[in-house]
């Protein structure tokens, strides 16, 4: 279609709505000088031109509608704004082009997601980068609470929880479900990230709504090379998690020798009882895991009274 005969039309805005659609400049550039249009009018899905524009990757009309004055901020129906549509669609050209024209870095989608922490969650490096360069806040939260860092740290991206950390991220923030970024590491066994973590000042006994910490996680999932790591750092040993259960306790119903041996060579208290009463050895015995019977019994443990 000869889109330049239809320029003035019955609704010129829907005109400027397709020009931006269909990558067509010179359309674009002429209803805009027409001054027949309203360059940050939304249509029904409360996207502009501009949003249209950075959404199909055109950024040579993105330019154009920003020397024209377009709004850089204006959210869509799904709260995405033209930087974090941009993020989204992975043009790290047309984000450095709309921070340098000033948008706002901090703007939350209707995820409550900002830019930055859709590009953490996808891993988007470049992305990431431009809009930490740029002072992009690190610390909002979106819906369930979780941040960029608990973000990075849960998805075992290393290398962005240490950009994150550099750039002076929270660190014992907590999401909704209070996992912390050192929790989140711990779960899924990245020792190279609970490191990095534990350097940068994290709490080691934070407990998540289960009540569980980062060492009763390593326990219970039989990391002991974290195990060990939060031990030299002074990881409380003895904190009980929703049902009484403490680290030697989960890694005795986990059938683990080696963690519930380590546990014992540091200290855990042999005797403590959940909510039912048991001890370990209880648990042990219970579970038939007679190796664990002997140690606990050559280490002088307990059975509930």
């Amino acid at each position: 279609m000869d889109f330049i005969s239809n320029l003035f039309g019955k609704d010129k805005t829907q005109n400027l709505f397709e020009a931006s659609k269909i990558g067509q400049i010179e359309n674009v550039e002429k209803l805009l000088k027409s001054n027949k249009v309203d360059i940050n009018s939304q249509d029904t899905y409360g996207k502009t031109a501009l949003n249209y524009a950075v959404n199909k990757g055109y950024r040579d009309i993105v330019e154009l509608l920003i020397k024209s004055g377009a709004d850089l901020n204006i959210q869509d129906e799904n709260g995405d704004t033209a930087l974090i549509s941009a993020a989204k669609a992975e043009r790290g050209d047309i984000v450095e082009l709309l921070i340098k024209s000033g948008a706002d870095l901090n703007i939350q989608d209707g995820n409550c997601e900002t830019a930055l922490k859709f590009a953490v969650k996808v891993g988007y490096r470049n992305i990431i980068k431009l809009l930490l360069e740029s002072g992009a806040d690190l610390n909002i939260q979106d819906k369930n609470g979780e941040t960029a860092l608990i973000s990075a740290a849960n998805r075992g991206q290393k290398d962005i929880v240490e950009w994150l950390i550099k750039g002076g991220a929270e660190i014992n923030i907590q999401d909704e479900n209070l996992n912390t970024a050192l929790i989140a590491a711990a779960k899924i066994g990245h020792k190279n990230i609970v490191e990095l973590l534990l350097k940068a000042g994290a709490d080691l006994d934070l407990q998540d709504k289960n009540g569980n910490t980062t060492l009763t996680y390593a326990a219970d999932r039989g990391y002991r090379d974290i195990l060990e790591l939060l031990l030299e750092s002074g990881a409380s040993l003895d904190v009980q998690e929703e049902n009484g259960l403490t680290a030697l306790m989960l890694s005795t119903q986990a059938g683990d020798k080696d963690i519930v041996e380590l546990l014992i060579k540091n200290g855990a208290d042999l005797n403590i009882q959940d909510e039912n009463g048991n001890t370990a050895l209880d648990i042990a015995t219970e579970m038939e895991f007679n190796e664990i019977v002997e140690l606990l019994l050559q280490s002088n443990a307990s059975f509930s009274s």
